[in-house]
């Protein structure tokens, strides 16, 4: 049964501290990383925008918020190499237990909403981790965002329980919010790309045992001009919960055939199933 979902504003102290116990939920509380609330309060004020997303019988302990999404105006270089206004959408959390009711995405369409209203830039970036395969299939699959950018570590060493343990390795996306990639994503009645499995170059996986997450074959192949299908984990608690090497064997395989396909003139344009295997595609640029 669906459940109405209110998103909303956030400016007041008592909103932005429900924000802080959203993201020590989503995270893991005690790592210093939670956001604090004079920057919070002063950046909802002076141009970012602090949105929540709300449910009657939320958690208790956030009176009923159960996700979030924050950014603010920023620069970045144009492809002049100008500098150009652009908004940063630094963070999103949504509480685990309502993950997959399309939470993320009423968040990040309020916040198209209110940039279009605002009318100053078009222009929106923010990172995630490519292991992180739900949010590589709502960036760039639902939302339309493209990538073509790979940064290596890029907050170094975190200690939540999402980061710990690992390099902290980034997608960095851009989202033009009146692309017609953007606007055919959005649009209700949009026709998926096709990606026939026969004309893609893929990478390939293997099973460790019965039962046992995959792991990547040794390196991935070079990009060979072919639209490129890199394939993912299922998910990074399986990897942890698994041990070893794993979880850095996959980050340092996708570490390495993004690079080389953002260095050979690829962007990343959407993440689908093939074969049972969650992909990431990536396609030479026009």
């Amino acid at each position: 049964m669906s459940v109405p979902i209110e998103i909303r504003s956030l400016k007041s102290v008592e909103d932005c501290r429900r924000v802080q116990v959203v993201q020590d939920l989503v995270w893991g509380g005690g790592h210093g990383d939670t956001m604090s609330i004079h920057v919070l309060v002063t950046q909802s004020k002076s141009g970012g925008l602090l949105q929540g997303a709300f449910v009657d019988h939320g958690a208790e302990e956030t009176e009923g918020m159960v996700g979030f999404c924050f950014g603010w105006p920023a620069f970045g270089l144009g492809s002049s190499g100008e500098r150009k206004l652009k908004f940063c959408s630094h963070i999103m959390g949504v509480l685990p237990a309502w993950h997959g009711r399309g939470i993320g995405l009423q968040l990040k369409l309020f916040q198209r909403e209110e940039l279009q209203r605002q009318d100053w830039t078009d222009w929106v970036t923010w990172t995630f981790d490519p292991l992180q395969r739900v949010n590589g299939r709502l960036n760039i699959n639902r939302l339309g965002a493209l990538c073509t950018t790979y940064v290596r570590n890029v907050y170094g060493e975190m200690t939540d329980s999402l980061n710990a343990g690992m390099p902290t390795d980034r997608f960095q996306v851009d989202w033009y919010l009146n692309s017609p990639r953007v606007q055919q994503a959005l649009s209700g009645d949009r026709i998926p790309p096709e990606w026939p499995t026969e004309s893609l170059q893929r990478g390939r996986t293997r099973l460790l045992a019965d039962g046992s997450p995959r792991a990547p074959l040794s390196s991935p192949p070079p990009p060979d001009g072919r639209p490129y299908a890199l394939p993912l984990p299922d998910s990074v608690d399986s990897l942890r919960l698994y041990g070893g090497t794993l979880l850095f064997d996959w980050r340092f395989f996708v570490r390495q055939a993004a690079e080389e396909c953002f260095a050979a003139g690829y962007a990343l344009v959407d993440c689908i199933m093939i074969a049972e295997e969650w992909h990431y595609i990536f396609a030479m640029q026009d």
